[in-house]
């Protein structure tokens, strides 16, 4: 809850997918990938309930054990290839009366699965900050659209009308949709929606942009999670470490009292 405005997420995980073979189950580093999302909004501290739409049976009893809402499947004709995310908040709005009891829906995509808590308690103050305008993450790109073209009729066709003899220190500063957070107005929320087009922007760092759609993109993502997860497993013992020494100490000098 933020400012007595409660916030759901909402995690969408459909067990089928075209270029990765049940992608959002996928296990890194022993957790299927969906649950990385849910980890993370379990630490926030304005998200309020969290709720996994799938078609999986298998996902969401592991997802209600884990502490999200209890719901019903997602129907198949939600869960195609072809099926919009906004579709699919919209039957989730309705078909559990979401609008009953929360202010705001923060979208947490399983397939960008590398975000810290800080990272998504900033977006959701980001988000109340600017009267609850849509937010979606971005980060720095490093190409330039203007020495970008596209092929007609064998030839070479630029896709902004703009010289491309600009110095490269006269750039403006380009930016990507990332998408691994997307916060909205629940009330805001229709058929029309287009959540890539939300409003405002949250910058975050290149590291955090992960988007798992292909075998190299799960490549990578699990080498940076492992990397991840492993500096944290060797923070914890080295404190363990120190905590330990530091508590015999004290019991030597208890012993020379």
């Amino acid at each position: 809850m933020y400012k007595n405005k409660k916030i759901i997420a909402i995690i969408p995980a459909r067990k089928g997918s075209k270029r990765v073979k049940e992608k959002n189950g996928i296990i890194i580093d022993g957790k299927p990938l969906f649950q990385y999302s849910i980890d993370v909004a379990k630490k926030s501290k304005y998200i309020d309930d969290i709720l996994v739409s799938t078609d999986s049976a298998e996902w969401l009893n592991q997802a209600i054990r884990l502490g999200c809402m209890q719901v019903n499947l997602r129907p198949n004709s939600l869960a195609q290839d072809n099926s919009k995310t906004i579709d699919v908040l919209l039957y989730e709005i309705e078909a559990n009366n979401l609008k009953e009891k929360y202010s705001a829906i923060v979208l947490l995509q399983p397939t960008s699965p590398y975000r810290t808590k800080e990272m998504l308690d900033s977006a959701i103050e980001r988000y109340f900050e600017n009267n609850e305008k849509s937010l979606i993450t971005i980060t720095e790109c490093n190409e330039q659209p203007i020495f970008m073209r596209t092929i007609e009729n064998g030839k070479l066709k630029k896709i902004i009308k703009q010289r491309s003899d600009v110095r490269s220190q006269d750039f403006e500063k380009i930016y990507r949709i990332i998408g691994n957070i997307y916060i909205n107005n629940i009330f805001e929320i229709n058929e029309k929606t287009i959540l890539n087009e939300n409003e405002i922007p949250y910058l975050i760092d290149k590291k955090f942009a992960i988007d798992i759609d292909t075998y190299d993109d799960l490549i990578k993502a699990k080498e940076i999670i492992k990397e991840v997860n492993n500096k944290w497993k060797f923070i914890c013992f080295t404190m363990y470490k120190k905590i330990l020494v530091i508590f015999t100490l004290i019991l030597i000098c208890l012993k020379n009292l």
